[in-house]
């Protein structure tokens, strides 16, 4: 008896998603089809680049795949066509670049590894948790300052000793 898990990624070239083709598998095809023209012609990436007007970032991102290092779909849109005229492949034979965006059911509305990445504060995540960071301390100073007059303490402000200064069992004496 086989047993199906239902996590497991199918391991061939096609989902079982309504009979359409897998997206990571039409995008590293369309990835192979780009470094395959580009070694064909013979063309570097910064040769490519300057004749584009492409970012060459942008192109070593299309080339290793990382999709999360693409532009917006408007801009690769645009960026796809002129690869390929400079390129010489049909026209839309890139487009699958374009699938790059993860589904949404793969995501999660709040990720912890955000917190990991240096930019986090600039997001509104970050910020949120600025706020409630100083707010919480805000409060945990108020309370002991609190505690502090209830139990009829003789300042609210840090005590600081001299050498002059004797300490007895409830008071602080400071000659003069």
């Amino acid at each position: 008896m086989a047993i199906n898990f239902p996590f497991k990624k199918p391991s061939s070239g096609i989902s079982d998603m309504k009979g359409k083709p897998d997206p990571d598998y039409e995008f590293s095809k369309a990835v192979n089809l780009f470094i395959s023209q580009r070694n064909k012609l013979g063309i570097s990436l910064e040769d490519l680049s300057n004749k584009t007007k492409i970012s060459r970032n942008v192109l070593i991102a299309i080339e290793n795949g990382w999709k999360k290092y693409l532009p917006e779909k408007t801009y690769l849109a645009s960026m796809l066509k002129r690869l390929e005229v400079e390129l010489k492949l049909e026209r839309g034979s890139l487009n699958n670049l374009l699938s790059q965006k993860t589904d949404l059911n793969k995501l999660s509305k709040f990720k912890f590894i955000k917190f990991i990445n240096i930019d986090f504060l600039n997001s509104w995540v970050g910020s949120l948790l600025y706020l409630i960071l100083m707010f919480s301390s805000i409060l945990a100073l108020n309370s002991q300052q609190k505690y502090l007059l209830k139990i009829n303490s003789i300042s609210t402000e840090p005590v600081l000793i001299n050498d002059t200064c004797k300490i007895n069992r409830n008071t602080i004496k400071c000659q003069n």
